[in-house]
């Protein structure tokens, strides 16, 4: 199965620091037919004016995740059209 960017959406930029924390919310509308072959791809990159950004870390949840991403996914799951908080440690950005 290729994999197919959806949608993409931004958080505000953290200026001078290399540990940003976020308390954000996106909203996606899944239908339920595709929601064991969706997965959220989060990526946090460094922001330079000048040349290019640097990927910090990343954090993916969804069905094939592990840990608290995979808790997230299903709490999520289990409570439809409901907000499910959920804080997330950034993973090291591994090249696929």
């Amino acid at each position: 199965m290729q994999n197919k960017r959806l949608e993409k959406k931004k958080t505000t930029i953290k200026m001078k620091t290399l540990n940003p924390y976020y308390n954000e919310s996106f909203g996606y509308d899944v239908t339920p037919e595709k929601m064991q072959r969706v997965h959220l791809h989060i990526t946090v990159s460094d922001y330079d004016r000048v040349g290019s950004n640097e990927r910090i870390g990343q954090v993916i949840i969804g069905p094939t995740a592990s840990g608290a991403g995979l808790k997230h996914w299903t709490d999520m799951l289990q409570t439809p059209r409901r907000s499910v908080a959920q804080w997330h440690t950034l993973q090291p950005f591994h090249e696929d």
